[in-house]
């Protein structure tokens, strides 16, 4: 879909959107139409963008939140708004399972997981997953294996380039 970036971009300079969120590597902000705009803070942020783009690309499970459009650099990721979940328990009451891996062994959830080397921490965590028309799909898919070995496993937090506001 075609997304007016250039229009996205003015509005965050001009702090047109609600601040929900913010992680490690990125931003989220309410774009109040029932999307987010997920803003990479840094080359790692890219990366979950991109990865987060391709996978529900190219997903074969309902388990990924809609993405609507990236931007070309991936700097820029529009998702579906989803509720929070605070309890982990919520998802698995939800998809009738006692236990997280049980979730993850599903055939087509674990060939998606498999095919982009998304990691399981993640998704075991309820800040992963968001609730969107009342079924539990995960909005925190981004942290590949290939990342988390590249950016995260040696704790080089803080020290990437922050990235300015540009197309």
């Amino acid at each position: 879909m075609n997304f007016d970036f250039n229009e996205l971009i003015n509005n965050l300079k001009k702090n047109n959107y609600k601040l929900i969120g913010s992680g490690s590597c990125r931003i989220v902000y309410d774009l109040g139409n029932g999307y987010v705009v997920k803003v990479a803070k840094d080359v790692r942020g890219i990366l979950q963008n991109e990865t987060e783009h391709s996978t529900y690309q190219s997903c074969k499970s309902d388990f990924f939140a809609e993405i609507l459009a990236a931007s070309e650099n991936h700097r820029y990721l529009i998702m579906v708004k989803a509720k929070r979940i605070t309890d982990i328990r919520t998802v698995l009451r939800y998809y009738k399972v006692q236990k997280m891996n049980d979730l993850i062994k599903r055939p087509l959830f674990a060939e998606d997981i498999e095919s982009k080397k998304i990691g399981s921490g993640d998704l075991k965590r309820a800040s992963s997953w968001g609730i969107v028309k009342d079924v539990p799909v995960l909005i925190d898919y981004g942290l590949s294996q290939s990342t988390y070995i590249k950016y995260y496993r040696n704790k080089l937090f803080g020290r990437f380039r922050r990235l300015n506001y540009s197309s």
